[in-house]
C-alpha cells in the first residue's frame, strides 16, 4: 500500500495550533498559513487529486508552514492515518467543511441507494468551499458552528441533527464574520464559500489575493516613520529577464516573504530595495528615482512574486499592481519617462487598466479614492489600439470593465464613476465575460446599482429581454449576510431591472434608441429620420444596428402617425380660419 512519510509537525494540526497559539499570532501569519493551504490545494487539484480539507488534516511545521494531508481519499490513493497530530473529525464536524452541492449530491445518492453512501462525482469547486471555511477558521480561532456541533453530538438523535445541519448549510447557513477581520480577507472567504459553485473564485485568484495580502499587510503594519529605506519585500528574480530565464524560474518560497513580529520562527529584518521593481512595489519614491536616474530599464520585464506568481511585468505595471495613495507620485514619474504602455503582462496578458482595476486595494486616507480616479484618468488619456486597448482581453477573457465590476474592494460609487469615464473612451459594455455574461449582468450580480442604471440608459443591447433575464438571475444569486442594507440593495437593483422588462420597459428603450440614433445623425431632435448626416458622436455599430431595429419596429410608425395627426389639425385650423 502506498504511504507518505512526513516530518513530524512541531505545532500539530492546524486545530491544535489555533487552540494554543491563536492569541499570539498576527494577521500576516494567518495570511501565510492560508496561502500555504491555497498553494497546496492548487497543486493537488491541478493533478486531479481530491483533498478532504478540515483543520484536523492540515499540519503546521516548525517553520509555521501549513502542510496538507488527507488527500486522494476519494480515489483510494493517500489518506492520513489517525494519530495524535491528525485527529479524525466527527461526521458532524466534516459536514461544516463540505460544499452544499456535495451535501445535496450525497443525500440524493443515499436516497437512491437506499442507505448511506458517499459515491458522488468529484468537483474541484468543493475544495474552494472547504478552503473558505478554513480561512474563516483562521480569522476566528475556533471551529465553525462549534456550539451547534456540540449540541448535535450530545443529543439523542445524532443522525437527525446532522441532517438538519446539512440542510441548513445547503440553504445558506454560514458563520458570522469575527470583528476585526480585514475587509479584503472577509470578502475572499465569503466568495469561496458561495452557495453557487460557479461564483467561487478559481484557486489561482485565491492564491494571488493571499500573496498580495502577505506582502501589503505587513508593509502597512510595520512601516515606521522615516524607515522606508529599510523595507524588505519578496525577492525579484531579475530586473530584466529574457524568455529562457523566465521559463526556468523557481517558485518563490516563504523565506522570501515579509514576516511580522511574532512567536513563529523565521522573522527576517527588512532590507533596502535592491531593484527598480522592488522600490516601486513598496512605494519607495526616493529609491525609485535613484534607479531611474541610474539608467535602469523602464520597460524591462521582471518576475515579481509579490504581485503574482503567474505574471512577468514591467515597472509601470508593478506600480499599478501595488497601487496605494503613496504610489501616485511614482506612477506619474514613470509616465513622464515615456514608458511603453503597449507592453502587457506576459502570462496574464493584462494591460495597465486590467492590472489597476483588478488589483486595487483601498487604503484609508483623507482623500478617499482620489488617487485611484487620477490614475484612471491618466491611463484613459493613453487609450488607443496602439498604446492600450480599453477592450483588450486577458488570458481569462476579461476586459478591464469586467475586472472593475468584479473587484469587491472598489466601492459601488467609484465603480459607477469609473464606468462612465471608461465608456466615454470607448469601453464596450456588450462584451460578455466568461461564465458571467455581459457587463450589465456583472453589475447586477455585485449590486452596483448606479452602474446598472447607467448601463441601461446608454446601452440598448443591455435591455434586450435575454440580457435582462440573465441580469435578474445574476442579481438574485448574489449572496451575503442578510443585513437590511444588503437585502434592500438587492431588492432595489432587482426592481430597477424589472422596470425595463415587458411593456413597461418599451418607453425607456425608445428613449435610449432615439439618443443613439440622434448621436450618429440618423434622426433629428423630434425623432424623425434625417436626410443627411451632420456632426455626430461615435457609437458602436452594434448599438446603432440594434437601435435601428428597435426604431423600425416600435418607433417609426408611431412617430409618423403623430406627425400626420399634427399636420391634419394644422390644415384644419387653416381651413376654419379661411372660412
Amino acid at each position: 500500500m502506498p504511504a507518505l512519510l512526513l516530518q513530524q509537525p512541531s505545532y500539530g494540526s492546524l486545530r491544535q495550533f489555533l487552540d494554543h497559539h491563536f492569541d499570539s499570532i498576527h494577521w500576516p501569519e494567518r495570511y501565510k498559513l492560508a496561502l500555504d493551504m491555497a498553494q497546496g490545494l492548487r497543486f493537488l487539484t491541478s493533478q486531479g487529486i481530491p483533498c478532504t480539507l478540515n483543520s484536523g488534516s492540515v499540519l503546521v511545521d516548525a517553520e509555521g508552514v501549513a502542510v496538507l494531508t488527507g488527500f486522494g481519499r476519494e480515489r483510494g490513493m493517500i489518506a492520513s492515518a489517525p494519530c495524535q497530530m491528525t485527529a479524525q473529525p466527527s461526521n458532524a464536524t466534516l459536514v461544516v467543511y463540505t460544499a452544499p452541492e456535495k451535501l445535496a449530491a450525497i443525500a440524493a445518492a443515499t436516497a437512491a441507494a437506499g442507505g448511506p453512501t458517499s459515491k458522488v462525482t468529484y468537483s474541484p469547486d468543493w475544495e474552494v468551499f472547504s478552503l473558505g471555511i478554513l480561512l474563516w477558521e483562521l480569522s476566528s480561532g475556533r471551529m465553525p458552528f462549534n456550539e451547534i456541533i456540540a449540541r448535535a453530538e450530545a443529543g439523542p438523535r445524532l443522525n437527525k441533527n446532522i441532517e438538519q445541519l446539512s440542510s441548513a448549510i445547503q440553504k445558506g447557513l454560514r458563520e458570522e464574520t469575527v470583528p476585526g477581520t480585514p475587509e479584503i480577507y472577509e470578502q475572499l472567504f465569503k466568495m469561496c464559500w458561495d452557495s453557487d459553485a460557479e461564483s467561487r473564485p478559481p484557486l489561482e485568484v485565491v492564491e494571488e489575493t493571499l500573496q498580495m495580502l502577505v506582502v501589503v499587510e505587513p508593509m502597512d503594519m510595520l512601516m515606521l516613520p522615516d524607515d522606508e529605506m529599510n523595507m524588505h519585500v519578496s525577492a525579484v528574480v531579475s530586473d530584466s529577464v529574457d524568455n529562457e530565464s523566465v521559463s526556468s524560474h523557481n517558485t518563490p518560497t516563504r523565506s522570501n516573504s515579509v514576516r511580522s513580529l511574532s512567536p513563529l520562527p523565521g522573522y527576517q529584518p527588512r532590507q533596502r530595495p535592491t531593484t527598480l521593481h522592488e522600490a516601486i512595489s513598496v512605494s519607495n519614491a526616493d529609491m525609485t528615482e535613484w534607479y531611474i536616474l541610474s539608467g535602469h530599464d523602464l520597460n524591462g520585464y521582471a518576475i515579481v512574486p509579490t504581485f503574482s506568481l503567474e505574471c512577468e511585468i514591467t515597472p509601470i505595471l508593478t506600480s499599478l499592481g501595488h497601487f496605494l495613495p503613496s504610489s501616485l507620485p511614482i506612477f506619474k514619474e514613470l509616465m513622464e519617462q515615456d514608458v511603453d504602455l503597449s507592453l502587457l503582462c506576459r502570462r496574464s496578458n493584462q494591460n495597465g487598466l486590467h492590472v489597476l482595476l483588478d488589483r486595487y486595494i483601498p487604503f484609508k486616507n483623507e482623500n478617499g479614492s482620489a488617487h485611484l480616479m487620477e490614475a484612471v484618468d491618466i491611463l484613459l488619456k493613453h487609450v488607443s489600439p496602439v498604446e492600450m486597448d480599453i477592450n483588450g482581453l486577458d488570458v481569462q477573457g476579461h476586459t478591464p470593465l469586467h475586472l472593475l465590476m468584479r473587484n469587491p474592494r472598489i466601492s459601488s460609487e467609484d465603480v459607477a464613476e469609473i464606468l462612465k469615464r471608461m465608456i466615454l473612451k470607448g469601453a464596450d459594455t456588450t462584451r460578455a465575460a466568461p461564465r458571467d455574461g455581459n457587463v450589465l449582468a456583472l453589475s447586477a450580480k455585485y449590486l452596483h446599482f448606479e452602474a446598472t442604471r447607467h448601463i441601461l440608459s446608454i446601452d440598448i443591447l443591455a435591455s434586450e429581454p435575454e440580457s435582462l433575464e440573465k441580469a435578474l438571475e445574476a442579481c438574485m444569486t448574489m449572496t451575503g449576510r442578510a443585513t437590511d442594507k444588503f437585502v434592500n440593495l438587492r431588492t432595489k437593483t432587482r426592481d430597477l431591472l424589472k422596470m425595463w422588462t415587458g411593456s413597461a420597459g418599451k418607453p425607456r428603450r425608445e428613449k435610449v434608441a432615439l439618443k443613439i440614433l440622434n448621436d450618429v445623425g440618423q434622426v433629428d431632435a423630434l425623432g424623425m429620420r434625417t436626410k443627411g448626416k451632420g456632426v455626430t458622436f461615435a457609437q458602436p455599430q452594434v448599438q446603432v444596428d440594434c437601435a435601428n431595429k428597435f426604431y423600425e419596429t416600435y418607433i417609426k410608425k408611431k412617430r409618423e402617425q403623430v406627425f400626420e395627426t399634427v399636420d391634419l389639425r394644422f390644415a384644419g385650423g387653416l381651413g376654419y380660419a379661411g372660412r
